[in-house]
């Protein structure tokens, strides 16, 4: 799979599983938007390149750990760990003024919580879906989706008859799955 393709939590696994790729992942989509961030707020790319280490620690840290739980997207989860570790920076060195971090924070806070709710509105809309559709077209299409197995292994997995039947199959789900999203709207 290329790494414009990996979802967040086959990054997140990656990570737990010490895999390059999803280190990759980390410095080519998220490091960019943390130097942004950290060069309008009084530092340099230095800093940045600091404190994305530092993030980098924090993370595999909680990934390593068995209770944690994802939450929010990976890119806001480290987003969050490094301007929370820029601002503490900002306040160790008084760059920055007391009024402009609690915005900030505040700002943060209602960030991570509106992820949060949209995170919800969305398992609660597949559920939804799930709810009209079969058992055996759920099975499906997580594994041709989720998992990202080709019809050839579903045509083998599933016992179709040849490749054709299991495309077959996968369109007649694909269309419980449209029926189901157009209940929602």
């Amino acid at each position: 799979m290329s790494i414009k393709g990996m979802t967040d939590q086959e990054t997140f696994s990656g990570l737990k599983a010490r895999d390059n790729q999803a280190y990759e992942i980390l410095y080519k989509f998220y490091f960019p938007s943390v130097r942004n961030f950290i060069t309008k707020n009084s530092g340099t790319e230095d800093d940045a390149k600091d404190v994305f280490q530092e993030t980098l620690i924090v993370l595999l840290e909680k990934v390593s750990s068995d209770g944690f739980n994802l939450t929010s997207s990976l890119k806001t989860y480290v987003f969050a760990i490094s301007s929370n570790l820029w601002l503490k920076r900002l306040r160790a060195t008084s760059r920055f003024s007391a009024t402009k971090i609690d915005v900030y924070e505040q700002y943060l806070i209602d960030y991570e919580e509106a992820e949060t709710e949209i995170h919800k509105e969305h398992q609660r809309k597949t559920s939804s879906i799930f709810s009209r559709m079969t058992h055996k077209c759920i099975i499906l299409l997580k594994a041709i989706f989720y998992d990202g197995k080709n019809i050839s292994e579903v045509t083998e997995e599933f016992g179709y008859t040849n490749k054709h039947s299991a495309q077959n199959q996968k369109y007649k789900c694909l269309e419980q799955a449209r029926k189901g999203a157009d209940t929602l709207n």
